[in-house]
């Protein structure tokens, strides 16, 4: 019996992600042949990224649709790192979307001249452009 379960996300870009991981300070490994990642008394699964948590692991797994789903034996995730599953959905969402602003600003010549974040965890960019 699989202790592993998914989280449904709108992840797909890896870049992106990656540099969200990079900001949240978080080690992992990245193989699209399939990096391993650790569950419950030994099982493991394939994903392109592992996010390495300890005893146990989060994978990064591609999905039929070509989005990407976060998988894990939640409880011990939770038990070993003391982080939920929702909690790490949100951490991992909100960088992941600053991430793909900031390339979306980027991408268009902008730069970013400020940065600042709220209380209630909100993202104030100031940008501009010359020329």
């Amino acid at each position: 019996m699989s202790h592993f379960t998914k989280v449904a996300t709108k992840i797909n870009d890896l870049v992106a992600l990656k540099k969200a991981l990079d900001q949240l300070g978080w080690k992992y490994t990245h193989n699209p042949e399939g990096a391993v990642v650790k569950g419950y008394q030994g099982q493991t699964l394939k994903a392109e990224i592992c996010i390495e948590m300890g005893k146990y692991d989060i994978g990064v797994v591609k999905q039929e649709d070509g989005t990407y789903s976060l998988e894990a034996d939640w409880w011990g995730v939770e038990t070993t790192k003391g982080l939920t599953e929702a909690h790490v959905a949100k951490e991992i969402n909100a960088k992941y979307a600053y991430q793909r602003v900031v390339a979306a600003v980027e991408e268009q010549g902008y730069t970013i001249d400020t940065n600042a974040v709220a209380a209630d965890g909100t993202v104030k960019l100031n940008v501009s452009k010359w020329g």
